[in-house]
């Protein structure tokens, strides 16, 4: 994260990570890197990125539509249990929206490194200088390495998008939470994890995942 808090060694950075997916290989490649559309699309572009893991494509807007959130996403965001709405609409009853409360990072690398899904999660964004009072935000883990402890994110937000990040595994543990405000009440959502299967996968029961 030194590399990418200074502006002027951010370029740098994504030149290095890129020229590692060259030679080791770019996790999940057939997963697309989407700009988000707004500061307030991460999620459906959380879900966009995850659909065309699964060879479906959908849209920013189309996901928005589906819930009739224009308005919403502009005030409050969107939250975990409309992204399961969204992709259950859709999905059109042949994928299916699993999360976690509460998860681990061992959860995450066994989605990824044993069962081979990308995982999206909820979390406290880093944005440096356009960081504000609310980082909510959305991604796709797309490595963990435990025994290097580091993972890598794929993020949406324009300054990263393209080339997934880099964070050492307790830096993104402290911000991976994040608050909801849902019928009044304000939610706070810990270590927050989801996946979206084909509707006969059954492996995140494994780990402890549920359908929503």
């Amino acid at each position: 994260m030194e590399l990418e808090k200074n502006i002027k060694t951010r370029k740098l950075l994504q030149r290095l990570l890129k020229l590692e997916d060259k030679v080791v290989g770019k996790p999940f490649p057939g997963m697309k890197r989407v700009r988000q559309i707004s500061s307030y699309h991460c999620g459906p572009a959380v879900i966009l990125e995850l659909f065309s893991f699964l060879g479906k494509n959908v849209s920013q807007i189309a996901i928005v539509r589906s819930l009739r959130a224009k308005n919403k996403i502009r005030r409050l965001g969107l939250n975990i249990h409309d992204l399961a709405r969204a992709t259950n609409i859709l999905g059109k009853n042949e994928v299916v929206f699993w999360r976690k409360h509460r998860s681990t990072i061992n959860d995450i690398s066994l989605a990824i490194n044993k069962y081979g899904y990308p995982v999206g999660v909820e979390w406290q964004g880093v944005f440096y200088e356009d960081e504000d009072e609310d980082n909510g935000h959305y991604a796709v883990i797309t490595k963990v390495d435990k025994k290097a402890n580091y993972l890598r994110l794929c993020d949406s937000y324009s300054d990263f998008v393209g080339v997934d990040r880099r964070f050492r595994i307790k830096d993104f543990e402290k911000r991976w939470w994040d608050t909801n405000k849902i019928k009044g009440k304000n939610i706070v959502d810990k270590k927050m994890m989801f996946v979206i299967t084909p509707k006969n996968e059954t492996w995140p029961r494994k780990l402890g995942m549920v359908k929503i």
